[in-house]
């Protein structure tokens, strides 16, 4: 599971850190379902996409002329 570090619930005042807190605040909010996962696209889906924005690039090109 991938999460965004932006999309992690804080506290205000949460300031001491270390590699044990983290661990269990991630298992807390994982286990309460608090945790969002998100997309990683796979390198056919970047490869498509690069395609579409090519094709969407030339036509406006085409529009432009």
């Amino acid at each position: 599971m991938v999460c965004a570090p932006s999309l992690i619930p804080r506290k205000p005042g949460e300031r001491v850190k270390n590699d044990r807190r983290d661990a269990m605040k991630l298992v807390r909010l994982l286990r309460d379902g608090d945790l969002s996962a998100v997309y990683v696209p796979s390198v056919e889906d970047e490869e498509f996409r690069e395609l579409v924005r090519a094709c969407v690039s030339a036509k406006d090109d085409l529009n432009d002329a």
